[in-house]
């Protein structure tokens, strides 16, 4: 049953000769007629705190808001609840497609104009009872489409966070665990879990694979992930011994000289795109896009264009899967960019933070996004500049990224209404632990707990929204510890695990 909130005044009088039921809650059950065989739950809110305390408790699908004989064409309380629900302050934006406004009386015109310059995507004037409820009953009937999975960066301390997550949902899906989703995407850090999720890989065998080995995973460790960038090197001082001997001194020729000859990065990434290619090799795994198990989409950004590269989409579909995910984890200046076709690549996130959109395009009506790269949030006045430069500037990139994901978050919700995206990302002490290089040296095995624990808890006491949209798509969604056994989650991870302790 879908639940439309209505902001009235007037709602006893609205919904005359609407066949209607008080339900022991207080709601409203109506039926919604030939336009929706599926009864509608009205939650009745009068004014603006009812109507935002309604919110936070309820995932809704569409909005109502009733200004009819009201003398000032945008109320107070209206103004307020609109206000609310377009900045995602609640985290349940409702689109503008689902907000209807009731006007009527000499102030209808000016009502009508007023909502509409204000985001309502309805106006309705003078409907009877009926008239709203068959209007809502269209509304209501959301098309059900695929289910996708979006996976951000965030180095090696993001990757770990991101299998903790995908751990805890696990343990909640009862008939359709994370590696049955129907398409996995993936940038930079997350490209590396989708890839093996798309190959057949659950986040519990991932999780183990990387760090203690396991049959159809190799662990991976500091020397996969660390190789020295000396080929560049060496290719930069001939290039600047070059340079000084042809074009002769002066401080302008050397100094553009010296610039040209600082190398791309630190690392070459040839060990840990060794290790990719033998992890695609092995039997059951693919490294073509083409034979995977599930469609796989990997972002990356072309250096010389900072255009946004997606393979797996036509005409990107033909690299192997291991270079396509080591050019999207080639973030400089850690790792050197990856040469595909002639043409440079590096880390996805410069151009995009996850592919919501490609997983919309691909037919996804169900989106599960997991961002671990934001920024610290510290209140104590210079704790970013005593960490240090590398610190310094991974809080401003991350920054950029963070600010740039969530106005793209925002505009997508509108844009796709029938779309339903559920995100997970770190939040108060998690953005502490995940803060600093995405490229830490030390490994700490508590990231995975310690999002796997915080999703559950946020599962248990928020996920009332996830849960309606998972049923919607056929996916039971079930506290374990509501079941009769509880499946076994993965082991807590040693601290040698990736190598780096």
């Amino acid at each position: 049953m879908n639940t439309v909130l209505l902001v009235s005044r007037q709602a006893t009088a609205l919904l005359e000769g609407v066949d209607a039921v008080r339900l022991a809650d207080g709601s409203i059950a109506v039926q919604a007629g030939a336009a929706g065989p599926t009864p509608i739950r009205l939650l009745v809110a009068s004014t603006a705190t009812e109507a935002i305390e309604a919110l936070r408790s309820t995932p809704v699908a569409g909005l109502v808001l009733d200004v009819r004989d009201h003398g000032d064409p945008l109320p107070a309380d209206t103004r307020e609840v609109l206000d609310r629900v377009q900045d995602d302050s609640l985290d349940v934006l409702v689109a503008r497609d689902r907000i209807f406004g009731l006007v009527r009386g000499p102030h209808a015109t000016a009502a009508a104009f007023a909502l509409g310059a204000s985001g309502v995507g309805h106006v309705l004037i003078a409907p009877s009872g009926p008239e709203l409820v068959e209007r809502l009953g269209r509304l209501s009937a959301r098309r059900t489409g695929r289910i996708a999975l979006c996976l951000a960066g965030g180095g090696i301390e993001g990757l770990l966070y991101e299998l903790g997550v995908l751990r805890a949902l696990d343990a909640f899906l009862v008939n359709r665990p994370v590696v049955d989703f129907d398409l996995f995407c993936g940038i930079s850090a997350g490209a590396v879990i989708a890839a093996l999720l798309a190959n057949g890989l659950g986040p519990d065998e991932i999780a183990r694979g990387l760090a203690e080995g396991s049959a159809r995973l190799d662990a991976i460790g500091r020397r996969d992930l660390f190789d020295p960038n000396v080929g560049e090197v060496g290719e930069r001082l001939v290039g600047l011994l070059r340079d000084v001997l042809r074009r002769g001194g002066g401080p302008r020729a050397l100094a553009g000289a010296l610039m040209r000859a600082v190398p791309s990065a630190a690392f070459a990434g040839d060990r840990l795109r060794a290790w990719l290619a033998r992890q695609f090799a092995r039997p059951g795994m693919s490294d073509r896009f083409e034979t995977l198990r599930r469609p796989l989409f990997v972002g990356a950004t072309d250096q010389d264009t900072s255009e946004a590269v997606v393979f797996g989409m036509p005409g990107f579909d033909h690299v192997p899967v291991h270079r396509a995910v080591r050019a999207s984890c080639a973030l400089i200046p850690f790792y050197r960019p990856e040469v595909i076709d002639g043409r440079r690549y590096i880390d996805g996130a410069f151009s995009r933070t996850t592919n919501m959109r490609v997983a919309v395009d691909q037919g996804a009506t169900l989106v599960v996004l997991v961002d671990p790269l934001v920024p610290v949030h510290a209140d104590e006045p210079g704790h970013v500049y005593r960490r240090g430069g590398v610190f310094c500037t991974m809080q401003g990139l991350k920054a950029l990224i963070h600010q740039r994901f969530g106005k793209a978050h925002v505009a997508i919700r509108r844009m796709f209404p029938d779309v339903a995206f559920h995100l997970f990302r770190p939040e108060g002490r998690e953005m502490r632990v995940l803060s600093g290089s995405p490229m830490k040296y030390f490994y700490r095995p508590e990231i995975a707990e310690m999002a796997y624990e915080a999703t559950v808890r946020r599962l248990r006491t928020a996920g009332r929204e996830l849960v309606r949209d998972f049923a919607a798509h056929g996916v039971i969604v079930r506290d374990p510890l509501d079941r009769a056994s509880r499946p076994a989650s993965a082991a807590p991870m040693r601290s040698t695990a990736l190598g780096l302790a």
